[in-house]
């Protein structure tokens, strides 16, 4: 039988993402999604690990998650889930 693991890795980072769009028709919708193009590079960054944890799962939830990181939500970053300091 088969061990199945979920690491869970907290990391902070900062970073500076220049991207490239052309033909933009509202600057304001573009300015409130973060979607990352083929253009995209990153120009600045500090990252810093904070911790890791590993916990043994079973397959369901081992499938829930293979599920979930395939899954177009994990490909963006709403301005509203940006904490301010």
């Amino acid at each position: 039988m088969s061990k199945f693991y979920l690491k869970k890795t907290y990391v902070n980072v900062d970073m500076e993402i220049q991207d490239c769009f052309d033909n933009v028709t509202d600057e304001s919708k573009l300015q409130k999604k973060v979607k990352f193009t083929s253009n995209a590079s990153i120009v600045k960054r500090n990252v810093k690990l904070i911790r890791s944890t590993v916990e043994e799962i079973d397959e369901k939830k081992y499938k829930e998650q293979s599920k979930k990181a395939n899954s177009k939500k994990n490909m963006t970053i709403s301005t509203s889930e940006i904490e301010k300091e």
